[in-house]
């Protein structure tokens, strides 16, 4: 089985680099995190959706923690993962390049994935004011609708996962500390989905780049862990196109490190978000 880092230290490190691109004064970061500091709920939302998306790549993994949250549909993207992977491997491979014994950490845990999501979320989504909901009763016709939007249809579809993947993340542990009732495990996610129909394009869009952010901080942050991950994908080096890349001192999956860098990763995300919020505009 490959290690890597557990989706709680995913989940940490993805809220952690999420900050900082509220603060580092790049136009690209300007045009999509920067806005989220105008909107306390729209920031929470992206934050969670922001978490869903780094879990998303481990898909490829039927022990995957985002598998077990998403179950049946899980099960379905893990086998369409793994066979797209499967595929794509046979098809184009260097002479240097080992028979993989399973499909995790190959395909979909490139950097040029995490970057192709960002771009169909930034130039398929609309930057307009109105809502999916208001569009659809202008539009009168919804399979015709459906079919002239499938792009967005294929956010709804990642922005579900992505929400009940970061929710169920992020509440399970607060439910735990506290003693807060189960159901509400069940009732966040459900609000949070809604309230996507009711906010304009622009912020579905923003939403949408957000995922596409999470997926791609998940393979920088296994360039530090145990066995790495093609980073470089597609490009060959050494007749090896499916090279793991990885950070010369790497952290061992669930050791004293890996729970290090969780304590570190919370403390640091906690002073971020106030100093964002408190001194960062």
């Amino acid at each position: 089985m490959m290690k890597g880092f557990m989706g709680r230290t995913h989940a940490l490190l993805s809220i952690l680099l999420m900050c900082l691109c509220m603060i580092i004064p790049l136009d690209i970061f300007k045009e999509t995190f920067w806005q989220l500091k105008n909107n306390v709920l729209l920031f929470i939302v992206g934050l969670i959706v922001t978490v869903g998306g780094a879990l998303l790549p481990d898909l490829d993994n039927s022990q995957s923690s985002a598998g077990c949250t998403l179950g049946p549909l899980g099960s379905i993207c893990t086998i369409f993962m793994q066979s797209i992977s499967s595929i794509i491997w046979t098809l184009y491979h260097g002479r240097n390049d080992k028979p993989p014994i399973n499909q995790h950490r190959y395909f979909w845990h490139t950097t040029i994935v995490g970057i192709g999501f960002i771009c169909l979320f930034w130039f398929g989504l609309p930057q307009e004011d109105t809502t999916i909901i208001s569009t659809i009763k202008e539009y009168g016709d919804i399979l015709g609708f459906l079919q002239d939007n499938v792009s967005l249809l294929f956010f709804i579809l990642i922005m579900f996962m992505a929400v009940l993947c970061g929710s169920d993340m992020i509440l399970n542990k607060i439910i735990k500390k506290f003693n807060i009732p189960i159901i509400v495990n069940y009732i966040i996610p459900l609000l949070i989905f809604i309230y996507t129909f009711t906010i304009s394009f622009s912020d579905l869009r923003l939403l949408g780049i957000c995922i596409g952010f999470g997926y791609l901080f998940h393979c920088i942050e296994d360039f530090f862990a145990d066995t790495g991950c093609p980073l470089l994908f597609p490009i060959p080096i050494r007749n090896q196109v499916w090279r793991r890349c990885h950070f010369p001192i790497t952290c061992q999956t669930g050791g004293i490190i890996n729970t290090i860098i969780d304590i570190v990763a919370l403390a640091i995300d906690i002073l971020l978000i106030v100093f964002v919020f408190m001194g960062g505009n």
